[in-house]
């Protein structure tokens, strides 16, 4: 019984001090690129302008086409931080994709219905 509660505290001590220098790391790679990306922002100073929207669409609905722009838009911009410019938008005729993503994109809409 001794030994099975020595195997314990070392396992538990090994554990905890794996996790607390992952902890320091994890911390100081935070810090380091934080410094990097402020010492990035001060170089180069970004102009901010009004955003440009150039929207050109093939399809009848213009609005909802013109609010799809505006969310593919948005959502790239939260990503990458750069002023985008959707110059056209054309849907894809047909199956766009795997056979496995269609038939797991057919089950989640089948599950969505009342």
């Amino acid at each position: 019984m001794l030994f099975g509660l020595q195997v314990t505290a070392i396992g538990i001590t090994t554990v905890f001090v794996a996790l607390t220098l992952l902890m320091f790391i994890i911390d100081i790679q935070s810090k380091i690129l934080a410094q990097i990306e402020n010492g990035k922002k001060k170089v180069e100073p970004e102009k901010v302008e009004a955003p440009k929207q150039v929207i050109q669409t093939n399809s009848q609905s213009q609005e909802d086409d013109e609010s799809l722009a505006a969310v593919i838009a948005a959502a790239i911009h939260a990503f990458s931080g750069q002023q985008v410019i959707i110059r056209t938008i054309t849907r894809v005729p047909g199956n766009t994709g795997a056979i496995w993503s269609t038939a797991g994109r057919t089950d989640s809409m089948n599950l969505r219905q009342l």
